[in-house]
This record gives structure tokens, C-alpha cells and sequence, in this order.
């Protein structure tokens, strides 16, 4: 059974203006978070807008990941609209040496849970690397608690990165003693979990730009002045993201950071402008407080 613990950052896609890569600054991301002490890093996930890339582009992404950071353990995302596409990114992922692989939903149409059962068993079953169910349903069907204690009896399925934002599943997973490895992705509700013991490690996106804030809150273990006070602090955080879209927030505050260049999928309107600059201005001062 694989292993997980720590804080995994969930890497920012790069992109130049006209949409390619922008491997400079996935490089420049990689080396700023690599200083942190981080178990690793999550490729190809929500943050790093999986919808967006080519398979192509996530066989790039990893090879430069890996050449810049031999010994990091990499979750690989291989989510798609289907089966087959599933199936080709995890074996992009297997090659790249990827630890395990993130496995979403099929996104854009709704389904039924025999629908995902199906989907996943059949995944599972195709790819080589350990499977770690994702659950986005901000963007996929979501999982029914009593469908991820089923699919965990696969031999392949060796846990779930939970994005939710419930601990349902997890709570679930604790109480019935599974061997199976419980990854919060939600950010805002990970303190409540590492306090109720529910979870073994987390996928932050919050991490890709506070990695010292989110190994410090999870080593604490839940108790003493560094939980309370980084608990906060990534409140206060998360609520200054609200208003943009997800991961926009993000990219601007790791840009202030000279972590990464901001980039976007369409140009901003004048509103979103107004928001962008507000928020980069409050983080301007507000990282003083770390």
C-alpha cells in the first residue's frame, strides 16, 4: 500500500500569452517550493487547470517537474471526459515516474454513481500507478460516500483526495478502519480534520503560495500556537480569494511572491482588473505578517 503524509503543493499551470507553456516560470515555481520542505508536489489538478492541457503538454510538465526535482514524490491528475483519455494520462504519469495518480470524475456531463463506479473500476484496472480517487464535485459528479467504501476494495484504489469540503468521506474511511490513505483538497477545511485525526496528508493549493504557513499547520498536529495561529492565518487568506475564480487568486498571489507570472485563460475584464489589484495589494502587505 503506497504512503502518504505531509503537504503536497498543487502546482499553477504556466502559460505564456498565446497559450503555450511557460516553462520558465514552471522552473522559477519549482524551485521557490522547493526550499519549503514539502512531500511533494500535484500536477494536472483543479489549480493547475487540468481541462486545459494536452497530453502532450502534461508529458512536458512532467519531464521538467522531475528533472528539476529528481527526488520529489509527484500525484499526477489524469482527469478527462472519458475513459481513454483517463487511461493515456496515466500512462504518461507511470513513464514520468509519477508516485500515484489523481483520479477525477469524468467532467462536464452528470452521472449516476454506477456511472463512476464503472468509470473507475475501469481506469483502475487499465493503469499501473496507484489510484487515488479525486472528488471536485465543484466540477465533476460527486461521490457518494457508500461508492468510494466500495471502489476502496479495488486493489488499485489506495485512497481519495477529497475536495469536497466535507470530511464526510474521510470520517467515513476512519471509521471503518480501512487502509486507505485520507488526503484533504480543500484547503479551508483541512485545520477541522487535522483536529478530528481524519486526514494523512493534504494536496494545497493554498501551499503553491504559503508552503511554510501549510507544513507548519500540518506538523502541529492540531495543537499549540502554531495551529492557532497559522489556523488564522489561512482564514483570513482564503477569504481574500473568494471573489476570484479558481485558481486566479492563487496566480496572483505567487506572482507577488516572485514564485510564478501570472497568467490567465482569456483576457480579464475591467471588474475583474479592480479585483485582481485589490487583492495584490492586500497580500503586498499582508505577507508581512508570516
Amino acid at each position: 500500500m503506497a504512503r502518504f503524509a505531509g503537504v503536497y503543493a498543487a502546482l499553477l499551470a504556466s502559460r505564456q500569452t498565446d497559450g503555450t507553456l511557460d516553462l520558465a516560470s514552471h522552473r522559477q515555481q519549482l524551485a521557490a517550493l522547493g526550499r519549503a520542505g514539502l512531500s511533494g508536489f500535484a500536477i494536472n489538478g483543479a489549480t493547475g487547470e487540468f481541462t486545459s492541457g494536452t497530453e502532450a503538454e502534461l508529458e512536458t510538465v512532467l519531464a521538467e517537474t522531475r528533472a528539476a526535482a529528481p527526488a520529489a514524490e509527484i500525484l499526477c491528475g489524469i482527469g478527462a471526459a472519458d475513459v481513454y483519455g483517463a487511461v493515456r494520462r496515466g500512462r504518461i504519469a507511470a513513464r514520468a515516474g509519477a508516485k500515484a495518480v489523481l483520479l477525477p470524475m469524468p467532467y462536464f456531463f452528470p452521472y449516476r454513481q454506477d456511472d463512476l463506479q464503472a468509470f473507475v473500476l475501469e481506469v483502475a484496472s487499465a493503469i499501473e500507478l496507484p489510484v487515488l480517487l479525486y472528488n471536485l464535485p465543484q466540477f465533476t459528479s460527486e461521490l457518494a460516500v457508500d461508492t468510494v467504501l466500495s471502489l476502496l476494495e479495488h486493489d488499485n484504489i489506495v485512497g481519495i483526495k477529497d475536495s469536497s469540503g466535507s470530511l464526510d468521506i474521510v470520517r467515513a474511511i476512519t471509521e471503518a478502519k480501512l487502509p486507505a490513505a485520507r488526503i484533504i483538497g480543500n484547503d479551508g477545511v483541512l485545520c477541522d480534520a487535522i483536529e478530528q485525526k481524519l486526514c494523512d496528508s493534504v494536496v494545497s493549493g493554498v501551499a503553491c503560495t504559503l508552503p511554510d504557513l501549510m507544513t507548519r499547520i500540518f506538523a502541529s498536529s492540531g495543537e499549540g500556537k502554531d495551529f492557532t495561529e497559522g489556523r488564522a492565518l489561512l482564514e483570513e487568506f482564503i477569504e481574500q480569494l473568494g471573489p476570484l475564480p479558481t485558481p486566479w487568486g492563487l496566480k496572483v498571489t505567487s506572482a507577488v511572491r516572485g514564485y510564478t507570472r501570472e497568467s490567465y485563460p482569456f483576457a480579464l475584464s475591467q471588474e475583474r482588473e479592480g479585483e485582481v489589484e485589490s487583492l495584490r495589494a492586500w497580500f503586498a502587505d499582508w505577507q508581512k505578517n508570516l
